[in-house]
């Protein structure tokens, strides 16, 4: 009996002291007064992760609102960003600063609301997609010093919100290509980052631009949409073939992207697509893969939802695969 009783207190003490917190007083529906003990691992802006002491899954997140606020050192004031589920925040429950490790020792399940970003040796499962993986479909800035290398493109953070790209299918035609990226917007209503792609042929003087952009607006725990534009000038463009035989910057389009992370963190992406030189509409479905570096995706795409033939014209097979680290 008194061995049980040990064992208790043991697993007991150790996940409160790993937490570094328990909920003390909820103030308001989007307010919680946490104890906590280590104030170290909090600071002003970091952001927490609840988990439900019965139930031992993550329930709400936030971020750290206020420090000090009484007399005693070891109280933070918590501001409320998503409650996952309509679960209900409880006294005692534990809270723990919000990190990479946390949620690979918790397997703690798949929410866009929980991707981080700022350091290149998080794995790249629990980040926002810097590429949907359907060819000019950009998404977002890489961390700092981080890679991002597919058997199409090349891309490299500079700064956590500016980074470059080039084309491999570019190079393969004789183009010498470069773009730029760089984030003008990251909060947890919106995120906006700018696109661009320059490439020139010296032998032919042809020149190929590409210009676009990707708005991101979380939707709920699960899900979140991104409207992306891209709008292409190629005045030549007449010996391209490894580029056209891929489809790249062949047209300008307007294209919506609605995300769905799985429990693993794996992606689900699919939406519409208006092809402004083709005046149709189509779209795009598939899965992707994620694994600590290694992405792969598979789906299908048309420019023309009318034209229900297989092929380039009709619908046809996306693919991709790429390493980010």
């Amino acid at each position: 009996m008194m061995k049980l009783i040990f064992l208790l207190f043991i697993s007991f003490f150790s996940s409160v002291v790993f937490a570094n917190g328990t909920v003390s007083e909820i103030l308001h529906p989007e307010e919680i007064l946490v104890d906590i003990f280590d104030s170290s691992q909090f600071s002003v802006g970091a952001r927490v992760i609840f988990f439900s002491r019965k139930l031992n899954r993550p329930i709400a997140f936030g971020r750290v609102k206020k420090m000090n606020i009484k007399a005693g050192p070891q109280e933070a004031l918590i501001e409320l960003d998503e409650v996952f589920e309509n679960a209900v925040i409880m006294k005692k429950d534990i809270v723990y600063p919000l990190d990479f490790q946390l949620l690979k020792d918790k397997n703690v399940p798949g929410f866009t609301s929980l991707t981080l970003y700022g350091d290149d040796s998080i794995s790249a499962r629990y980040k926002e997609l810097a590429y949907f993986g359907v060819f000019t479909a950009e998404g977002h800035t890489l961390d700092e010093k981080e890679f991002l290398l597919s058997p199409f493109q090349l891309q490299y953070g500079i700064k956590n919100d500016f980074g470059i790209k080039m084309s491999n299918a570019l190079w393969l035609d004789g183009y010498a290509n470069l773009g730029l990226k760089y984030r003008v917007l990251r909060q947890k209503y919106a995120r906006v980052t700018l696109n661009t792609m320059g490439a020139y042929k010296i032998q032919s003087q042809d020149y190929i631009w590409q210009v676009g952009g990707v708005v991101s607006l979380p939707a709920n725990a699960k899900f979140q949409n991104h409207l992306m534009i891209n709008i292409t000038l190629d005045p030549q463009f007449a010996e391209a073939h490894a580029t056209k035989g891929l489809g790249l910057f062949q047209d300008s389009d307007i294209r919506s992207i609605t995300e769905y992370m799985t429990n693993d963190w794996n992606r689900i992406l699919y939406g519409p697509t208006y092809n402004v030189e083709l005046q149709t509409f189509g779209g795009t479905l598939s899965y992707m893969w994620i694994w600590d570096s290694f992405h792969t995706s598979l789906g299908l795409a048309t420019k023309d939802f009318s034209n229900l033939v297989v092929g380039k014209s009709g619908y046809y097979y996306v693919y991709d695969l790429f390493w980010r680290f």
